[in-house]
C-alpha cells in the first residue's frame, strides 16, 4: 500500500506539473532512439526519406517523448515520478498501461514543454491477492508556439506486495 492514503491520493488529482522543459527533438538522439528501440527505418535518420514520405522534417518514432523521464528534461525541483509524490513504493510498483494522442508528428528541431496532470487514482482488488492502487498521469507536449503537439496517458500501479507462494506439503 502507498504510504500516502487514498483520499490524500484524490486531493491531488486534477493537480498539474511542468515535468519537461526544452525537450529538443535532435536528429541524434533520434536516431539513437530509434536504434534502442530496434527500429532501423531510414525516416529517422535520413531527411531526404522523411521528405519523401510527406514529413518537413525527420520525425521522431512515436514513444520518444519517454525520454523526459530522464532527469536531463526534468525543471528543477521535479525529482519524483513525473512530478508527484504519490508514495508508491518502487518496489512494488509496475507500469500498466501506455496511451498516446499526436495532433501531428513530433519532428526534429521540436522544442517542447511537457505539463502533466493526475487525472485519477483508485484501488482495485487483486486477482493474487492484496489491493492495488492506480494512478493515472496525462502529460501534454506543447511545441515553442504552445501548440498542442501529443498527449501522452500512463497508469502506474502499485500492487499489495509480494505474492506469497504456495508451498504443497
Amino acid at each position: 500500500m502507498p504510504s500516502r492514503s487514498l483520499a490524500e491520493l484524490e486531493a491531488l488529482v486534477g493537480t498539474s506539473v511542468v515535468t519537461a522543459e526544452d525537450l529538443t527533438v535532435e536528429a541524434g538522439k533520434v536516431e539513437e532512439f530509434a536504434r534502442a528501440i530496434g527500429d532501423d527505418n531510414p525516416v529517422y535518420r535520413e531527411e531526404a526519406v522523411a521528405a519523401d514520405r510527406g514529413y518537413d522534417a525527420v520525425p521522431a518514432p512515436l514513444t520518444f517523448t519517454r525520454t523526459t523521464l530522464f532527469p536531463r528534461y526534468r525543471p528543477a525541483g521535479v525529482d519524483s515520478y513525473r512530478g508527484f509524490d504519490l508514495g508508491f513504493d518502487p518496489e512494488y510498483s509496475v507500469h500498466g498501461e501506455q496511451a498516446y494522442e499526436f495532433e501531428r508528428p513530433l519532428l526534429v528541431g521540436d522544442v517542447l514543454t511537457g505539463t502533466t496532470t493526475l487525472t485519477d487514482v483508485f484501488r482495485r482488488d487483486g486477482s493474487r491477492g492484496g489491493t492495488m492502487t492506480f494512478a493515472v498521469l496525462e502529460t501534454e507536449y506543447r511545441d515553442a508556439d504552445g501548440e498542442l503537439v501529443v498527449t501522452e496517458e500512463a497508469t502506474i500501479i502499485e500492487t499489495g506486495g509480494a505474492i506469497a507462494e504456495e508451498v504443497d506439503g
